[in-house]
């Protein structure tokens, strides 16, 4: 499985951060077949909006999991 990352920007340059993001992405698509590439992309992008300025990147990926895993169990 293939996404189209629209979220690669340079707030995401550490490849270890990207890396993350990617599997979170993986991982929300496989706990929700119904969402395509597109809209789990268009989440991970939008959620990272909220942590653009955040010196500290090392749990970015986390937050941004679990806020688009919070939104998605609002709206079953």
């Amino acid at each position: 499985m293939l996404f189209t990352v629209t979220w690669s920007t340079p707030a995401v340059a550490n490849t270890k951060e990207e890396a993350a993001l990617r599997e979170a992405a993986h991982a929300i698509k496989r706990d929700y077949p119904r969402l395509s590439d597109s809209e789990v992309d268009a989440m991970i992008a939008r959620a990272l909006e909220d942590f653009h300025d955040r010196p500290i990147r090392e749990f970015v990926p986390l937050f941004v999991e679990r806020r688009i895993r919070s939104r998605l169990s609002e709206s079953d």
